[in-house]
């Protein structure tokens, strides 16, 4: 079977690829046809790590949960299985995956694969600090990996990009969790310094936090950030309606919504709601997984979007995400989305794992020239504070650059399968598979 294939921001193989789908862990793909092959779930990643460079091999049928203890949390499920499908069931039974991202349709291969994180790091790490252990298919068989069985293998695997094999299932442990409602508190901001005497003062007391920015206004940054725990009282059970399969079927437009016009009067609106609901209670869904109810995705056009996803050292933090402010005000590039999280110095057990302390911005960009040209200068910016690009998220990044931010990539292709790779690995590493 041939499949165009894209990343969730629209970036896309140049033509149609062989795709075989694993829908058993009895299927072996590598005995199936002799490509190189790339592991791939839901399609979430914004760059091109979801894109192979010769064979695809869907794992979204590997959707069972295996096993789950509800007295310890202890978790067994199958690669393909999505995170928002996984605390839907795990909730009820008191217990929650402490690190998610902003999406719920993320796979769990995809996952562990590419080390997650999300606004619970400043006490949870990333998922990898969550993992007991996993079974990874390669070419020359199964193993299983735990940090005291195979544990460089175990240790390659979590951020290895989906390259040391395919993840078939994974063992998590959970935290407990009483409702499904949490309690949220909003706190405006008008410079960074505000934004970071805030957000020490809001992880002492909530278990998410993260800040959405406006950079709508010449060269400055403001924003509200929002916090939330979960509730106590388990009394807070009422039904939430899930829209997301109906978002699922929403186009991408001709032609993009982004403008610095709208994306002033959606921060103006933003701040409007904000002066009547700084503190509330909400679902689940609505406060951890904001991008299931919104095609976001589908709104940039047909060109699609880029993301800049960095962290930046907490040394070098104020000084370099102001500048990267004022390049992208100077530029004229449209910015509808700019979040910051803040990361703590929680080590992961993955090789590649892209979290250090400082401070985390996503920024997110229509495509076109300008953009990629503001993105590659404000790259260079980043790389030589000593900063880091997300390879989830990235399409952009050098050769030289990825090195740089990553020392340790020979050690984790020592481990990569060679009959696996992905276009990011032959472009940041310039090494042919073909």
């Amino acid at each position: 079977m041939q499949q165009r294939l894209e990343s969730w921001t629209g970036l896309a193989t140049q033509h149609a690829v062989p795709v075989l789908h694993m829908s058993s862990r009895d299927d072996n793909p590598f005995s199936q046809c002799r490509r190189i092959l790339l592991p791939r779930g839901n399609g979430c990643s914004y760059g091109d790590v979801c894109l192979p460079t010769d064979a695809a091999v869907i794992c979204t049928g590997l959707n069972r949960i295996l096993c789950f203890d509800s007295a310890s949390g202890i978790i067994r499920v199958e690669a393909g299985v999505r995170l928002g499908d996984l605390i839907a069931y795990t909730i009820p039974h008191g217990w929650i995956l402490p690190v998610l991202p902003g999406i719920g349709s993320v796979s769990i291969g995809g996952a562990v694969a590419n080390d997650i994180h999300g606004k619970s790091h400043h006490w949870a790490g990333t998922i990898g600090r969550w993992v007991r252990r996993l079974e990874l298919l390669r070419s020359d068989g199964p193993i299983e990996c735990s940090p005291n069985e195979n544990a460089d293998f175990f240790r390659a695997t979590i951020g290895g990009l989906g390259l040391t094999g395919i993840i078939r299932w994974v063992e998590f442990q959970l935290v407990p969790c009483r409702s499904s409602w949490m309690e949220c508190h909003d706190a405006p901001f008008t410079s960074f310094d505000e934004y970071a005497a805030i957000t020490r003062e809001l992880e002492r007391m909530f278990d998410y936090v993260v800040a959405w920015c406006d950079l709508s206004r010449d060269g400055t940054i403001a924003g509200i950030v929002h916090a939330a725990r979960f509730c106590n009282d388990p009394r807070h059970q009422r039904i939430q309606r899930d829209n997301r399969n109906v978002l699922k079927y929403f186009p991408r437009l001709p032609l993009p919504l982004v403008s610095r016009t709208t994306i002033w009067l959606a921060a103006r609106l933003r701040f409007a709601l904000h002066s009547f609901r700084s503190d509330r209670i909400a679902h689940y869904r609505t406060v951890l997984f904001p991008f299931d109810g919104l095609p976001w995705n589908r709104l940039f056009g047909r060109r699609g979007f880029y993301q800049l996803h960095a962290v930046i050292p907490v040394q070098e933090r104020a000084l370099v995400i102001g500048t990267l402010v004022q390049h992208l005000w100077r530029a004229k590039v449209a910015v509808p989305l700019c979040v910051l999280k803040n990361f703590t110095a929680l080590p992961s057990p993955g090789l590649l794992s892209f979290p250090i302390e400082g401070t985390s911005i996503a920024i997110d960009v229509p495509n076109t020239p300008q953009a990629q040209q503001t993105l590659q200068r404000l790259t260079a910016e980043i790389a030589a504070c000593g900063g880091r690009i997300y390879p989830a998220k990235d399409a952009l990044l050098s050769a030289e650059h990825f090195q740089q931010m990553y020392p340790n990539w020979e050690e984790l292709d020592n481990f990569r399968d060679k009959r696996c790779c992905s276009q990011f690995w032959e472009r940041v590493t310039s090494c042919s598979t073909r």
